[in-house]
């Protein structure tokens, strides 16, 4: 049984571990009682037991007053700052980011007064180089977000451009905003933005992974877009360029099965290239105002778009061509996993939004069970982003 007050310290020594992820921090609450058990195991029961490496098995068991040390002082820094340390058994925890990341970290950094639950959570990321028309929409798009969904969580990343613009327009109509930073509590970055955390923080709330003796790398910027796609209910790309930092978050929210949405522009604009792509491939619903996000999130859009470039992209030659239906009678799957190959044998690709609605089933069922099939080689990913059966 987890005890929020005493495991969370024995968790945050655990975290200080090499080779100790989020997933078997999470693997050895379930296991043990109290996380404080671990480390009164020998080193051998860690390493056979637990399937700890040797590494880690010998520094929890021959270093473990220096690893409660350094929990200690993250719990003492965090609250001198009324940061709260959020497991994922603690009810105020994103369950968005439960549901559908098993590698989703095992404790956050959360300030701020917003709920992150039972709400509508709408990411919006883009360009640091951000034009007069992403500027335009961004703020146009967020008013009317305000309108349809007065409860509505803006998230961002906290990054110049799209990020601090959607930021604002949500503080500007009365929204909450929750800022995922790719930094500990003690650097705010760009330092710039240091201005606007009060009213973030009055009006929604600041969220990191990261923790207080953590030092700032790139590659954490790289885990704040994980966050800003797992925790939404759909995902906007404004503008960005081919290769920008947005892409990676389109890329997550679509492996993740998040809606995801990208605003058209002008073909030889590079801050449109990212955005122009996602449409493209199929991966991204092509939206012009926040009436087409409502209809996304309502279930209300015609997906016949996708529909076709998954289609045509997997099928190159359909029109000449019609594939054959697979024989289900000679595969062995439970009833979850039939229903699914049944679907894409009627359908055809499909993208998992379909599909779940389909079946009935949510994205997050949807996406393991995708997963399962994938592994087991009885369906493949197309290139148009959709799942078809091999």
């Amino acid at each position: 049984m987890w005890n929020s007050n005493s495991d969370i310290l024995y968790g945050l020594a655990l975290t200080f571990v090499h080779g100790v992820g989020s997933a078997k921090i999470k693997e050895l609450s379930q296991k043990y009682e109290s996380l404080g058990d671990v480390f009164a195991l020998p080193e051998k029961v860690l390493v056979e037991q637990c399937r700890l490496n040797e590494s880690a098995a010998k520094a929890i068991s021959g270093n473990s007053a220096t690893l409660l040390r350094l929990a200690e002082r993250e719990i003492e820094s965090a609250g001198k700052e009324g940061v709260k340390i959020l497991s994922i058994y603690d009810a105020d925890y994103p369950s968005s980011l439960v549901k559908r990341r098993s590698d989703t970290p095992f404790f956050i950094y959360y300030k701020g007064s917003a709920s992150l639950n039972d709400r509508r959570i709408i990411s919006i990321v883009g360009t640091r180089n951000m034009t007069h028309y992403g500027k335009s929409f961004t703020e146009s798009f967020v008013s009317d977000i305000a309108k349809i969904y007065p409860d509505a969580l803006i998230v961002s990343g906290l990054a110049r451009g799209v990020d601090i613009t959607a930021h604002c327009a949500a503080l500007k109509n009365g929204l909450d905003t929750l800022a995922v930073m790719g930094t500990s509590f003690p650097t705010i970055y760009p330092a710039d933005h240091r201005r606007y955390v009060g009213d973030i923080m009055e009006h929604g709330g600041l969220v990191t992974q990261f923790q207080y003796q953590s030092s700032t790398d790139n590659k954490n910027f790289v885990e704040r877009n994980r966050i800003i796609a797992a925790i939404a209910d759909v995902v906007v790309v404004v503008e960005s360029k081919g290769n920008g930092g947005s892409m990676y978050t389109a890329e997550w929210s679509h492996r993740l099965g998040v809606p995801l949405c990208a605003l058209p522009g002008d073909y030889d604009r590079v801050q449109s290239e990212g955005c122009n792509s996602l449409i493209r491939s199929g991966k991204a619903h092509l939206v012009t105002s926040a009436a087409d996000v409502d209809e996304i999130l309502s279930g209300n859009r015609d997906d016949s778009f996708l529909r076709r470039v998954s289609a045509i992209q997997s099928h190159p030659s359909s029109e000449k061509n019609s594939p054959q239906k697979p024989d289900l009678s000679a595969l062995d799957l439970d009833e979850d996993k039939r229903q699914i190959v049944e679907i894409l044998a009627s359908t055809g690709p499909s993208h998992k939004d379909i599909i779940a609605r389909e079946s009935g089933k949510t994205i997050s069922e949807i996406s393991d069970l995708l997963f399962d099939l994938e592994m087991e080689g009885i369906v493949r990913e197309t290139m148009g982003g959709g799942y078809e059966v091999v």
